[in-house]
């Protein structure tokens, strides 16, 4: 665990390091679509890194209480650092599903739509993302405040142990056991990730059949193909973060309607294994898909060398063919 723990902070510094040198030599106004995307990506990357932040968190607790937890398991679950864990956790995977909604969205703008008005820019981008990150840290840390207020107001909804119902601090609705402000779980957790999904899959339904309605035209084409193999690397990115979180939306969905019990062991391979795996793999596999598209962009890049030699050729055999046409 310490090895994603590592691999994922390493990977995402170095995405949002290359990402905001890259962005810095974006001169020409052509490239707006890409500082969206530099945007999103970095915006990702940090999304990544909180989950990395969690998991740290855990594995440091589980080497410090390792071999006597059961001796302070009361008292962990109910500590403020389970509470801020759990809010940190739940901050990272919902701004990194809206981040790929976001994603997905300005690729199906920019491919169905390419000369509409109406798409991301750079400042209305970063303002949606604040936004939005904004609204998730009050939504993650309203439990944690809730659970201050709980020993002075009425108000108990979130109970007095809302991330702490499981030793791992992650409020994962997996289980038909329902405790205090189980429904905000399963609402914010697996309701907006399930929305989530089925925004990015409507969005690259919309951009496979822009695809194939596409007209011709040389220069619409040229744009075409570099919005495509943008909603390509994109598309892997999504398809990895659905790995993760499907199972995990199929197991509460099927825990909730009773069609099977799922082990504790289960919750903690989930907290531990399946959901900080997508933050240590996302950013290789970005880097990785965009070397492979460069090399392949290089190769079938045409040899000017070889061009200008045939014109030469060419126009030699006209001048020589001149004189004939005059003899006769």
């Amino acid at each position: 665990m310490w090895i994603i723990a590592i691999s994922a902070v390493s990977g995402n510094l170095v995405v949002i390091i290359s990402r905001q040198c890259k962005k810095d030599n974006n001169t020409s106004n052509d490239n707006e679509i890409n500082k969206v995307q530099t945007t999103l990506i970095t915006n990702l990357a940090v999304s990544d890194l909180l989950m990395v932040v969690y998991l740290i968190i855990i594995l440091s607790v589980d080497m410090h209480y390792r071999g006597r937890y059961t001796q302070f398991e009361w008292g962990w679950k109910r500590s403020p650092l389970c509470s801020f864990a759990g809010a940190i956790a739940t901050l990272s995977g919902q701004s990194s599903v809206f981040t790929l909604m976001l994603l997905s969205i300005d690729r199906a703008i920019n491919i169905a739509y390419p000369f509409s008005t109406i798409r991301l820019s750079c400042k209305s981008c970063r303002i949606i993302i604040g936004i939005a990150w904004v609204c998730w840290i009050v939504l993650s840390f309203l439990p944690v405040v809730a659970n201050v207020w709980y020993y002075e107001v009425t108000w108990n909804y979130f109970g007095e142990n809302y991330y702490g119902v499981k030793s791992v601090c992650l409020a994962l609705p997996l289980s038909k056991s329902h405790w205090p402000g189980w429904e905000y779980a399963f609402a914010t957790c697996i309701g907006f990730n399930s929305l989530g999904f089925i925004i990015i899959a409507v969005s690259y339904v919309i951009i496979f059949v822009s695809i194939k309605r596409s007209s011709a035209g040389a220069n619409r084409k040229r744009r075409r193909k570099k919005d495509i193999k943008l909603a390509v690397k994109i598309g892997f990115l999504i398809f990895t973060d659905f790995c993760c979180w499907f199972p995990i939306v199929l197991m509460a969905i099927g825990a909730e309607l009773d069609w099977w019990t799922l082990p504790v062991e289960i919750y903690v391979f989930s907290a531990m294994f399946i959901i900080p795996i997508n933050s240590s793999v996302n950013p290789y596999l970005y880097t990785i898909i965009d070397c492979c598209f460069t090399c392949l962009s290089k190769d079938k890049k045409p040899n000017v060398a070889n061009t200008n030699r045939t014109r030469l050729v060419a126009v030699k055999q006209l001048q020589e063919m001149r004189p004939r046409n005059t003899d006769r």
